[in-house]
């Protein structure tokens, strides 16, 4: 019959024979290293891995309640403040796990002012935070160790080798940019730690006070909160930082005003007022 056309059965059988051993013998490309959080044990072909990232979530709270800029508080009996803005900075990073305290591996390169007033590039572990108002989680950079860890250090500030940093050249969306708090008080005085704007009561014709943490208040205040923290070797680090700004404002009194008494008692409360969980 005209038109029909036939195929050799032996022919069919290889042809389709050689196309699955074409496709089979293409390698699956995924990551083989079981540190990383694709880790892909099915992969003939280790690639694009993606490794662990210490994560930090920071819960502003007063007292017990969730802490909402401009709200009325009662900071001590009797006496209720405002507290319109809190910004700070956190850095330096470490778990301390045996004894051995460990960083986060992430670095940058930015331009620091030399002793010559000259342009000098800098390498830094790139862990900075810029902490503002709301909830959020926070990722200080890559974190490949596993294990139980004994406890966690960081800084209220910057090192004091980040205080050179030239803001105007800082990668674009770093924390170490210029901010519209007005963080960098130049090169004296360098980067705020710590700020806070309050009013020391509630009456709407109260100004608000600005308290700066600078140098040479501290650059840097560094904090170790103990426990036990779990690391499962490829999953991310998470950590839950409480910052509560009741225990910040304990045994502080605003209706004076004396804010340089205010700041010290502010900078020794600052241990009690953080504590880490997971």
């Amino acid at each position: 019959m005209s038109g029909i056309i036939r195929i050799n059965p032996l022919i069919l059988f290889i042809s389709v024979a050689l196309t699955t051993l074409a496709a089979c013998s293409e390698p699956e490309e995924g990551c083989l290293d079981i540190e990383a959080t694709n880790f892909n044990a099915a992969a003939d072909k280790s690639c694009c891995c993606e490794y662990p990232e210490l994560q930090i979530e920071v819960l502003p709270r007063f007292d017990t309640l969730v802490w909402k800029p401009d709200t009325a508080y009662e900071y001590t009996p009797g006496k209720w403040f405002r507290l319109k803005q809190v910004v700070y900075y956190l850095s330096d990073f470490q778990l301390v796990q045996n004894g051995q305290a460990i960083r986060v591996s992430d670095t940058l390169t930015m331009n620091t002012r030399g002793a010559a007033n000259d342009t000098v590039q800098t390498i830094f572990t790139n862990d900075f935070l810029l902490i503002r108002r709301s909830a959020v989680s926070y990722s200080p950079g890559t974190f490949r160790p596993s294990g139980t860890f004994e406890s966690i250090r960081f800084r209220i500030g910057i090192p004091d080798s980040a205080q050179q940093v030239i803001p105007g050249l800082a990668p674009s969306g770093h924390p170490l940019q210029l901010q519209s708090e007005g963080l960098w008080r130049g090169r004296d005085t360098g980067f705020v730690a710590l700020q806070l704007v309050l009013t020391r009561d509630t009456a709407s014709t109260t100004l608000p006070d600005t308290l700066v943490f600078s140098r040479p208040d501290f650059s840097n205040l560094a904090l170790e909160k103990t426990g036990t923290f779990q690391h499962e070797s490829g999953y991310n680090f998470k950590l839950v930082l409480t910052a509560d700004y009741k225990a910040l404002f304990e045994g502080v009194d605003l209706s004076g005003g004396d804010i340089s008494t205010w700041k010290s008692q502010i900078i020794a409360n600052l241990m009690k007022a953080f504590r880490v969980s997971q």
